[in-house]
C-alpha cells in the first residue's frame, strides 16, 4: 500500500471511529483505532501537503474523540457507581424486609 492510499485508509477509519464514538459504541470505536494505529505508524516523514491536510485532520479527530472518550468514561463509571449503590440498598432492603 503506497502513503496516499495509508492515508486514506486511515482517514476512513477515523471517519468511522467518530461515528462509533457517536454512537457510544466505544468497542467498536477501539477496534476501529486498533485497525488504523498501525496504518498511522507506517507513514513517511515526507508527506505532500496535500497529504499533511488529511493527517493534520486525523489528528484534530483524536484529540476531539479523546475528549469524548474521556467524558463518556466518566459518565459510565459515575452510571456504574450509581447502579452499585441502588443495588447495595436493594439487597439492605431485602434482608430488612426478612424480619
Amino acid at each position: 500500500m503506497n502513503q496516499l492510499e495509508l492515508i486514506a485508509k486511515a482517514w476512513a477509519l477515523t471517519e468511522a471511529i467518530e461515528s462509533a464514538a457517536a454512537e457510544n459504541d466505544w468497542p467498536r470505536a477501539a477496534e476501529l483505532a486498533n485497525a488504523r494505529s498501525p496504518l498511522l505508524m507506517s507513514l513517511q516523514a515526507d508527506q505532500s501537503d496535500e497529504s499533511m491536510v488529511t493527517i493534520r485532520r486525523i489528528q484534530a479527530s483524536i484529540a476531539t474523540i479523546m475528549d469524548v472518550a474521556t467524558s463518556a468514561e466518566t459518565a459510565l463509571m459515575r452510571n456504574h457507581r450509581q447502579a452499585l449503590t441502588q443495588a447495595n440498598a436493594a439487597g439492605r432492603y431485602q434482608q430488612a424486609a426478612q424480619f
